[in-house]
């Protein structure tokens, strides 16, 4: 009986959770991608500075990232709010999410140091992103082991 009522509190929590993610996968198509690309075809009619295409150009991929790791929790949350509790697919889209948002703290680093070391931008970057990252990942490691744990107990019963 507890394991019934515990899935179900997963999959209550994973609804509303998933409900906030896809509000933000609305926000980055409807206004966020739109408003780059509309800023990115201004300035590609008026390039006059270099220093604002490369901001442009930086901010688009640093968008395009967090739009992928968004869509990869909102996958997650989204097996999860199905009932398909911590199977390989719904673990693999946790574990997808983490490294892509290693991915966007690489760029992140490497679009600001850049940034201050040829156009004098200000160093924005911090480490909360490979911390989050990592975190994801391990946790999805950590699912990963559970399962096969679970599997073994399962043969040996």
């Amino acid at each position: 009986m507890k394991n019934f009522q515990n899935k179900a509190k997963i999959i209550k929590v994973s609804k509303i959770i998933r409900h906030i993610l896809f509000a933000g996968l609305v926000l980055w198509i409807g206004i966020g991608i739109p408003t780059v690309l509309l800023q990115a075809v201004k300035l590609w009619n008026q390039i006059g500075n270099s220093a604002t295409l490369y901001l442009q150009g930086g901010v688009a991929i640093l968008l395009a990232l967090s739009f992928v790791v968004n869509l990869k929790l909102f996958r997650f949350f989204d097996r999860l709010k199905n009932g398909y509790l911590f199977d390989a697919k719904t673990v693999g889209n946790l574990d997808a999410a983490g490294k892509w948002w290693i991915v966007l703290w690489l760029f992140e680093v490497l679009f600001y140091e850049i940034g201050h070391g040829v156009f004098q931008i200000s160093d924005a970057w911090n480490s909360g992103g490979l911390f989050a990252g990592l975190t994801l990942i391990f946790v999805a490691w950590l699912l990963k082991e559970a399962q096969e744990l679970q599997e073994e107990q399962e043969l040996t019963v």
